[in-house]
């Protein structure tokens, strides 16, 4: 099969709205006597063909191949939501064979979708350990309970809050097929060094918890009991959490909740409503964790790219398409800086800065030239040139 490709870059919709596609030219030569089913096989070859060859720059060669019998099977035969047109430019007789001209017209919008959809950005086909740092503070009596120093306790009610809690936290992340370790239950404080069961953690000291324990995720949070702001004689209970990389410091997930209780509840009545943030908290930050995870984001490291030329506003839009569409890994490329001759982008990449720098070498870009001129520990400088 020959192929010719012939790649625009159009903005079609309706009102403000706008949809981008590409639209390929694929030539099918087929050994069939009759046409129709010529045709039809030949329309066949260039979808399928088009598709692949999509699916691979979107999301690399290599997991291409790792996943190429899900490709195949999930996202071949979804083709009908990210090709919204095709058709046959020329069509010839040579000899027993026909010869075809086809166009093809893909939305990358539809097809990234479709991708995300079916886990294919993941970076890995499972997430890695998740491990929670929650503290629970009764501000009415100033008592706390922290998993990794139990011994600071006062009161056996603020342990029972916290270990329930740490349940539906951890069916919240069971639910999307995540795992998260469940420290109270599991008495895991034998296993934090002395030095670290105090009051307090830094971020570092829950960096080196996870890593010992070789998770990827920590969460760092706090359940607070206090007096009702609205309501007398009535608790406010509030939630905040934070899930974080292990490897950079890096929020991707936050809850933030807060619930006034009716008046005359008393304190031990309060398990039930805990139970049930705990329930809405743990399906929310593990929506969040799991869809950073399918979209290949939860080890991304934020970097900066510098493009210096003389492009207009209209050049410096395709050149970032061809960004998005040439480099796979590359997450919610967005502008920071504008300067004359000089636009800063920020970026989540999770291959590393090499990596990155790498791929922007070798890649060639449709009417750009590009060269690396510089590369530090965060950014990257490309200096870009319109041939057209």
């Amino acid at each position: 099969m020959i192929r010719y490709l012939l790649l625009i870059i159009m903005l079609l919709g309706v009102s403000t709205t706008y949809a981008e596609y590409k639209v390929f030219v694929e030539q099918q030569i087929i050994e069939e006597s009759d046409e129709r089913k010529a045709r039809r096989k030949a329309i066949d070859q260039a979808i399928e063909a088009v598709t692949l060859e999509q699916v691979k720059t979107m999301i690399g060669e290599q997991r291409y191949l790792e996943n190429k019998d899900k490709v195949d099977k999930d996202i071949l035969e979804l083709k009908n939501r990210f090709i919204p047109f095709f058709k046959i430019l020329t069509s010839t007789k040579e000899n027993e064979a026909y010869k075809f001209e086809i166009e093809v017209k893909v939305s990358d919008k539809d097809l990234r979708y479709v991708l995300q959809q079916k886990g294919l950005f993941a970076s890995q086909q499972k997430t890695g350990i998740t491990i929670p740092f929650i503290e629970v503070n009764n501000r009415l009596s100033n008592e706390s309970y922290r998993w990794w120093s139990p011994v600071l306790s006062t009161k056996k009610d603020l342990e029972n809050v916290a270990l329930n809690f740490e349940k539906e936290l951890f069916q919240g992340f069971l639910d999307k097929g995540l795992f998260m370790l469940r420290p109270q239950a599991f008495s895991m404080v034998h296993m934090v060094p002395d030095y670290l069961r105090k009051t307090f953690l830094t971020q570092t000291e829950m960096v080196q918890i996870t890593t010992f324990k070789r998770g990827q995720l920590y969460i760092d949070g706090r359940v607070d009991i206090l007096s009702s702001p609205l309501r007398k004689d009535a608790f406010r209970i509030r939630v905040q959490l934070s899930c974080k990389q292990a490897s950079n410091g890096k929020s991707v997930a936050e809850v933030v909740r807060s619930y006034d209780t009716p008046s005359g509840r008393l304190f031990v009545q309060l398990n039930t409503d805990i139970k049930r943030m705990a329930v809405e908290s743990g399906r929310d930050i593990a929506s969040q964790v799991y869809d950073l995870w399918q979209r290949g984001a939860l080890e991304a490291q934020v970097l900066q790219l510098a493009v210096t030329g003389t492009l207009n506003h209209q050049q410096l839009q395709a050149f970032k398409a061809n960004l998005g569409s040439k480099i796979s890994g590359v997450q919610g490329l967005r502008e920071r800086l504008f300067e004359p001759g000089r636009v800063t982008y920020e970026l989540d990449y999770n291959g590393g800065i090499e990596n990155l720098k790498g791929k922007l070498s070798s890649t060639k870009f449709d009417g750009f030239i590009s060269q690396v001129v510089s590369v530090n520990a965060e950014q990257i400088t490309l200096a870009v040139k319109a041939t057209q």
